[in-house]
């Protein structure tokens, strides 16, 4: 009798220790009328959030994935980032899909973000899953700020001119500059390379100290240098190298369309970026090339910090933020 009481409590304390981490559930609220799908769908989100949770709770340095719920591009996503960022998910998830032109979408995936070695504390994200048309996880990256989306879709609800492919557009930009933003904090250099064209032009700016004038009365000024692909890649590999972890976040998004090119874009956003060493908070400029929509390309960046002073008492004019109309093609 007490060595059956003894395999109880064995097993019981087992039992324990395997559900330490948080069960979640996946749920589909709306936007998808065929409940097979539906399922399937509820079904491999359930699946990787539980794995990602047992994974973050272990601290394991590999994540087991599910391949027959998931693209291998998807697989990738989430094993580049897991190396450098480990998350959980600690509450169900009640979500709408999205009608892409790929597929589906689901947003607004609460995580709590850990650096990969240890417990320490990286902040709150939310993940974007992407699926194909047969209901597969086909990406996972983080969302830029979710009232940016909203307010992409308004302002092209509110447009008298509005079309389904517009929106639908607009959807696929905003998911491609959320990709390249996650690729920063995966370290994926791959990535940021194959969406940069080859003949790229990479502007930084930065603040110098000058005489005051009519033209600087602050005493403040900004200088330019200009960077090829090449360099610009290499300098960043250097930066991924030095740093444990790189934060990347885009907030204010503003997505302009050429006046005269179809499919061409300027992307302007606030970018908080933070490493073990450094943090800058300012504007990055982006023009992109959807000409070709399976391979998207940026032929500009540019970098403008918020504040031209240490006090952050002289913030730089939205007039000087680079746009669109600055560059010719």
């Amino acid at each position: 009798m007490k060595k059956i009481i003894s395999i109880i409590t064995v097993l019981l304390a087992l039992s324990i220790q395997a559900s330490a981490y948080s069960v979640v559930k996946f749920t589909i609220r709306d936007g998808i009328s065929d409940k097979s799908m539906k399922d399937k769908m509820e079904r491999a989100v359930t699946r990787l959030l539980n794995e990602i949770n047992r994974s973050q709770e272990e601290n394991a340095a590999d994540i087991s994935l599910l391949s027959q719920y998931m693209l291998p591009e998807a697989v990738a996503d989430i094993t580049k980032l897991w190396a450098n960022e480990h998350f959980r998910c600690e509450e169900d998830v009640v979500e709408d899909v999205l009608r892409t032109i790929d597929g589906y979408q689901v947003r607004n995936i609460p995580l709590i973000v850990n650096a990969a070695k240890g417990k320490e504390e990286l902040g709150y994200q939310e993940a974007v899953i992407n699926f194909d048309k047969n209901g597969a996880i086909a990406s996972f990256h983080y969302a830029a700020n979710p009232d940016i989306y909203s307010k992409q879709i308004r302002d092209v609800l509110q447009n008298r001119r509005y079309e389904v492919s517009e929106l639908q557009q607009r959807m696929k930009i905003l998911d491609y500059v959320e990709h390249f933003r996650t690729a920063y904090n995966q370290k994926d250099l791959k990535f940021i390379r194959q969406v940069f064209s080859d003949d790229a032009l990479i502007i930084t700016g930065r603040v110098i100290t000058t005489r005051k004038t009519e033209i600087h009365p602050s005493g403040y000024k900004l200088e330019y240098a200009k960077q090829t692909k090449t360099q610009y890649l290499k300098n960043l590999e250097k930066v991924f190298r030095s740093s444990r972890n790189v934060r990347v976040k885009f907030d204010d998004v503003i997505i302009v369309k050429h006046p005269s090119i179809k499919g061409i874009y300027g992307v302007t956003v606030r970018q908080k970026w933070t490493t073990d060493r450094y943090s800058d908070d300012g504007y990055v400029f982006m023009l992109w090339d959807f000409r070709n929509e399976y391979q998207p390309q940026i032929h500009v960046r540019t970098w403008q910090p918020e504040f031209l002073d240490k006090s952050k008492s002289q913030r730089l004019k939205q007039e000087d933020v680079f746009s669109i109309s600055d560059f010719d093609l």
